[in-house]
């Protein structure tokens, strides 16, 4: 365990190095946010599942670090704007770059951001890769609009949030494993077994931030519980309540309120913890962790499937 956790924290410290230096700008302002979000920290599952997929083939060092950093720098834009549309103020304990910075100023580090990671693709991604990032990011495009469309919306159902996040957090995922797997010269079944697994850790991962937004404790999770919720994003806990004959009352009262108070997120977190929403949660997300265990299963024997292993293990005990 000390020995992956020792690899995963090395892969970590050589994405966030690469990203400081190419992430250079000559505006001391853009600089000054990329090194925020780089030392906020995070747990950089993406670029870490695309270098242990690579893994699987033929590994090459180099190229992929600076793909995963491309990848990391792409999350980062798209956390970036979602603050913006959100107006988010806390990320990872910090404070948002729109807030620290305005809007005007996030507005123009995360389309940095996004240039910086398309400068890397387009120089080190096959032709078959970037058409499957552009068909990615334009499906996380529409993700987004869908769950901004359904905003505030009491009868979402299970099937539209899971809808929700395939697209805006598990396509991503998805793609992080493919494209390690396929520019390492893996095709057919590894290749689609390894896509697999990121898809579906996407989706528990998502589920499991979600879940969070609600039990978890502010200091380890990094921003305000109920967070989407005053947004008017309802996740599958809110969703589960929603559907229940005993809280769905209360709660529709409470969701149909001009403004939500400290009080009625702390009387809904209650009424999660106490009811089957918060069963019914994590025996999805435990769903989703079984598919990706199962495709796992399928991959070859290797040190890389045993670090994928160990972070789907922790996946379903983690706190922040």
């Amino acid at each position: 365990m000390f020995a992956m956790e020792a690899e995963i924290k090395g892969l970590i410290e050589q994405v966030d190095n690469f990203i400081i230096g190419y992430a250079n700008s000559r505006e001391k302002l853009i600089n000054e946010a990329v090194a925020d979000l780089v030392k906020a920290g995070g747990k950089r599952l993406r670029p870490i599942l695309m270098i242990l997929a690579s893994k699987f083939g033929d590994y090459q060092s180099d190229k992929v670090t600076k793909i995963a950093s491309g990848l990391e720098l792409l999350h980062m834009a798209t956390l970036v704007h979602d603050d913006i549309i959100d107006e988010g103020t806390m990320r990872r304990g910090e404070l948002t770059v729109q807030k620290r910075f305005g809007k005007d100023v996030a507005v123009f580090v995360g389309d940095f951001l996004l240039t910086k990671s398309y400068n890397l693709f387009f120089e080190y991604l096959s032709r078959n890769s970037i058409l499957k990032f552009n068909k990615t990011v334009k499906l996380i495009c529409e993700g987004e609009a869908g769950q901004y469309q359904s905003k505030f919306d009491h009868d979402l159902s299970i099937n539209g949030y899971l809808r929700h996040i395939r697209r805006k957090t598990a396509l991503l995922f998805g793609f992080s494993t493919y494209v390690g797997a396929y520019e390492s010269g893996l095709r057919n079944n590894n290749l689609f077994n390894l896509y697999n697994v990121g898809l579906e850790m996407g989706m528990s991962f998502q589920i499991r931030d979600d879940i969070l937004d609600f039990i978890g404790e502010k200091e380890k999770v990094g921003k305000a519980i109920g967070q989407d919720l005053l947004a008017g994003v309802y996740t599958l806990p809110i969703v589960y309540l929603l559907q229940s004959n005993e809280a769905g009352v209360q709660v529709r009262e409470i969701l149909g309120k001009e403004f939500i108070t400290q009080d009625d997120i702390f009387l809904i977190s209650e009424l999660i913890r106490k009811g089957q929403a918060l069963d019914k949660s994590r025996q999805l997300e435990q769903r989703f962790l079984d598919r990706a265990k199962y495709h796992l299963k399928q991959l070859p024997e290797n040190e890389a499937k045993q670090s994928l292993s160990y972070i789907l293990g922790y996946q379903l005990n983690r706190k922040n």
